[in-house]
């Protein structure tokens, strides 16, 4: 799916910045002790801390990243944000507790109180660096990603922006400014995620989503010895192929447009199914479907091949509960995307697939992570 820059966004994308930058300005006047710094003074309301800490625990990486991962890998994607959230306890305890007890701000200045080590000292600022800036750096490009289509601006000046804008918050008034900001975001993620939801429920699950959800086409093949010859539909001609261990796809052309479609066998017939694909020419171009990003034909994708209800195919579900929601997924098909890169003569490309999966699949683990059948005791642990 390709956005367009929006002038609405764009100015609530400034508003919220001009207020994050008024409140780190206020806040930097009443900051004038290393305790107001690094612990706000110990005087913000418990409410405020908490919905800080669901604002910074629902961070980019969580709330969009932990979608796309249920998206592809159902049930042990979500484990991710159990993950998450183990951690953040952990850390409450194991190094957030003994700070506040030895009356500390850093975790280098709590070691250094219990051991007075100078090789502990650098020890602990140099893996304080190194996890600042393995965590820093997909949070930056997650930002750069998520301005380019905001904006309009290219994804290096998203990463400045963005970048400039957290310094000036952090350098201000410290931890004061940080938690009323991420109080914010918690806030207004918090908020709409309820309204999102409440819209997903209501409208319920429909095999198309929407009036101008792009139907993916399939078209009868004919091959020979694992190679496709003909086509049953005379308007695409074969204009090349790839095929290894992974996947078989095939190149077909239709009005000068090359795209990319899956050979799949269904009944012992030859069938090719429309993917998504971008191509990364050799002077540079990118192709979206075998055409320019203008052409608006890299569609949106998410939906159930087959809904189950009471025990019967149908089109659309209409509104439905929470658990009732549940129910319907594990009882029915959902389409993923599998993804795949190969080269193309001097081209790149970058291959979405259909990957129809039954629900019951979806709601347990197993996708990712192997825990029956072809399972060992490594896959297990992971």
């Amino acid at each position: 799916m390709i956005y367009e820059v929006s002038p609405f966004a764009i100015g609530l994308f400034i508003a919220f910045v001009l207020a994050v930058l008024g409140i780190s300005s206020y806040f930097a006047k009443k900051t004038q002790s290393s305790k107001g710094y690094y612990a706000a003074g110990g005087t913000i309301h418990w409410g405020v801390n908490g919905i800080a800490f669901a604002g910074d625990y629902l961070s980019a990486a969580s709330f969009l990243g932990i979608c796309g991962m249920i998206a592809f890998d159902g049930y042990d994607g979500f484990l991710y944000s159990i993950g998450y959230l183990a951690g953040w306890v952990v850390a409450l305890f194991v190094v957030a507790e003994p700070l506040k007890r030895f009356g500390k701000y850093t975790f280098t200045d709590a070691l250094d109180y219990k051991f007075g080590s100078k090789g502990i000292q650098l020890t602990a600022a140099i893996s304080t660096l190194i996890v600042s800036l393995c965590y820093l750096v997909p949070q930056m490009v997650g930002a750069g990603d998520l301005v380019t289509p905001l904006l309009g601006l290219p994804h290096y000046a998203g990463v400045v922006l963005v970048g400039a804008i957290v310094i000036f918050i952090v350098a201000t008034a410290g931890m004061t400014s940080t938690t009323y900001v991420q109080f914010i975001k918690g806030g207004l993620l918090i908020v709409f995620s309820t309204i999102l939801t409440i819209c997903v429920l209501k409208n319920g699950f429909a095999l198309k989503p929407s009036e101008n959800y792009h139907d993916f086409k399939s078209i009868q093949a004919t091959s020979i010895e694992g190679s496709v010859t003909a086509l049953a539909d005379p308007s695409y001609k074969i204009a090349g192929a790839f095929k290894d261990s992974k996947g078989h796809y095939v190149k077909l052309e239709n009005g000068g447009v090359n795209t990319w479609w899956q050979v799949s066998e269904k009944d012992g017939q030859t069938v090719l199914k429309e993917t998504l694909s971008i191509t990364k020419t050799a002077d540079g171009a990118v192709l979206y479907n075998g055409e320019p990003k203008t052409a608006r034909k890299f569609y949106q994708v998410g939906n159930a091949s087959k809904i189950i209800v009471d025990g019967k195919e149908v089109d659309k579900t209409g509104s439905v509960g929470p658990f009732e929601m549940l129910a319907l997924v594990e009882k029915s098909e959902v389409v993923r995307f599998a993804k795949a890169v190969f080269s193309d003569g001097k081209d790149k490309v970058t291959v979405w697939s259909q990957n129809p999966t039954a629900g019951k699949e979806i709601m347990r683990p197993g996708l990712k992570f192997k825990v029956d059948k072809g399972s060992d005791f490594l896959s297990k642990l992971n």
